[in-house]
């Protein structure tokens, strides 16, 4: 079985509050992307993995989507394994949901392949014990997400917004940047009521003024090249440009695929990571 594990970038990300366990409680507008790791699922006695394309990925058992393939299989006694043959593209540390989406992936293929019969419900509650990302990464298109990660609204009508994205040579740790974002909190809100109807029309001209990243400047206190890439999409011709997630990657909005490449071919000469890509509509 071979599938595609679809990153994602954050329109919107509100810190509404913190739980008792450390968790933070989110608001978030999150739409999946074009941009995919490979996953190949290949039938055994017992659980293997191989990894290809990433030099910053663990290829042990700590792996995302190993350890997503192991809950599965304690959750529902399967008897057998398989053999996950995982190719990255997505870059990690990025906020860009690449070991989120692996898991997630993996989840839906061995629920499939080894005919376990889990809801997506089930799989989510499995997909939360691993990372709070998780359970969105079971859902394609856009969605408002809520609570950790746990409450997932899909919404319908989502456009395909083509994009540039970039990340500074420096990944980032998620707790470093939440922990940076506590000491100073960002007052900003987004308009998501707003930024759902402009991501339905497709209007890339209202995103600037209706989404909002409260972790960007947390994020770039850590790592000022992310400012740098934001400035640099603009200066590329980009209608809105974001810090994803809790960073490093930075996104620009393009009003058309020809003018995305463009830029992209521009913005390789200067940045360690620039890919070409698109939201999915949906």
């Amino acid at each position: 079985m071979r599938l595609k594990a679809h990153a994602k970038i954050n329109w919107a990300l509100h810190i509404t509050g913190v739980r008792a366990d450390g968790y933070h409680l989110l608001d978030m507008l999150v739409q999946r992307l074009e941009l995919a790791d490979d996953i190949e699922l290949i039938p055994q006695a017992d659980l293997a993995l191989t990894l290809d394309g990433a030099h910053d990925a663990p290829a042990d058992r700590s792996n995302l989507a190993f350890r997503a393939a192991a809950a599965l299989k304690a959750a529902t006694d399967y008897p057998n394994g398989a053999h996950i043959v995982l190719t990255k593209h997505i870059p990690s540390r990025a906020g860009l949901g690449g070991g989120s989406a692996d898991a997630a992936a993996v989840l839906r293929g061995l629920n499939t392949m080894w005919g376990t019969g889990l809801d997506t419900g089930q799989l989510a509650r499995i997909g939360m014990a691993l990372g709070a990302d998780v359970p969105l990464c079971l859902h394609a298109g856009l969605a408002r997400v809520g609570g950790i990660g746990e409450k997932i609204h899909p919404l319908s009508g989502a456009q395909a917004y083509q994009l540039v994205l970039l990340q500074p040579a420096a990944g980032l740790a998620t707790r470093e940047v939440f922990a940076r974002y506590d000491a100073a909190p960002d007052s900003r809100t987004a308009d998501l009521p707003g930024a759902e109807h402009a991501l339905r029309t497709g209007d890339p001209s209202r995103l600037k003024a209706v989404c909002h990243n409260q972790l960007q400047k947390s994020a770039a206190a850590l790592c000022p090249d992310i400012e740098k890439a934001v400035s640099s999409l603009y200066a590329a011709g980009a209608a809105f440009s974001q810090m994803t997630g809790s960073g490093s990657a930075v996104f620009g909005v393009f009003s058309d695929w020809s003018s995305a490449q463009h830029a992209a071919e521009t913005l390789r000469q200067g940045w360690p990571v620039c890919l070409l890509t698109r939201t999915l509509a949906g």
